[in-house]
């Protein structure tokens, strides 16, 4: 049986979240949350090639208890069954703990022909989870997927972006593919699909069921160590410009302030 397996994660729907002033890591707990849109992206890829394939759609997310939410707008929109990887050991993995976390998730799914991954989440901007997952299992991945020509039992045809060119590639099973908003379109979720969401079980994994040690995972096993963070503030002046005289004094006010920072 062929088996698609899409990644989802839960990020902050506002840019308004608090940062942990010790782990310097975001407070998710402190804004609305979304599923990133890259991601959905990455589930109607895997839905689209299902309907020539047959193949299973299994959606795994990794995160707190509420990401559960996420995994069930996925079986809404039509994936076949849902695993959250949930643990107090998880939290403030780096992308690489987490990559490490998702590979075990995969080789405890078992069997599968392709990893479908939103090419970047908008609260990291890193872009790194997908390949890492390719590097951890071994696989092929490709990146920047354009669309999707052909699917046989061993193979996939597809084009992919490189700047402004398209490359044609031929990619044996298994592999992973990392897909943005410029794949396609989405599908509408429906009433029948919420209805299926709401009643489909979710299995939940922590460390131990992927066999993984505690000092693998998390913040203290991260490499990468955030060192300070801060919050931009912008201060706004606003005016009311009456007159074109006015205009004119603030336009050249403007320059002139921008002339001297340029001599230094």
């Amino acid at each position: 049986m062929k088996r698609y397996i899409v990644f989802l994660k839960q990020v902050p729907l506002s840019t308004k979240v608090e940062m942990d002033p010790v782990t310097k890591t975001l407070k998710r707990s402190s804004a609305l949350s979304q599923v990133n849109p890259d991601d959905l992206y990455a589930l109607q890829a895997a839905l689209d090639l299902r309907r020539s394939t047959g193949a299973e759609v299994i959606a795994v997310s990794m995160g707190p208890l509420s990401a559960e939410v996420v995994l069930r707008e996925a079986i809404q929109r039509g994936a076949d069954r849902a695993i959250l990887l949930s643990s107090p050991a998880f939290a403030g993995s780096d992308t690489w703990c987490t990559s490490l976390v998702l590979a075990s998730a995969v080789r405890k799914i078992g069997e599968y022909d392709i990893l479908f991954f939103g090419r970047i989440a908008i609260d990291g901007d890193t872009a790194q989870v997908g390949p890492e997952v390719a590097g951890h299992l071994n696989i092929p991945q490709v990146t920047q997927l354009v669309n999707v020509e052909s699917c046989t039992d061993k193979y996939i045809r597809l084009f992919r972006c490189i700047g402004n060119a398209k490359q044609h590639m031929e990619v044996d099973f298994p592999c992973a593919i990392m897909v943005s908003r410029e794949n396609g379109e989405l599908n509408h979720p429906t009433l029948s699909g919420w209805r299926r969401a709401q009643k489909q079980e979710i299995l939940h994994w922590d460390e131990a069921d992927l066999g993984l040690n505690t000092s693998s995972v998390g913040l203290q096993a991260s490499p990468t160590k955030v060192l300070s963070t801060t919050v931009p503030q912008s201060n706004k002046k606003v005016c009311w410009i009456t007159d074109v005289i006015t205009l004119s004094q603030i336009i050249c006010n403007n320059i002139n302030n921008a002339n001297q920072q340029l001599a230094f």
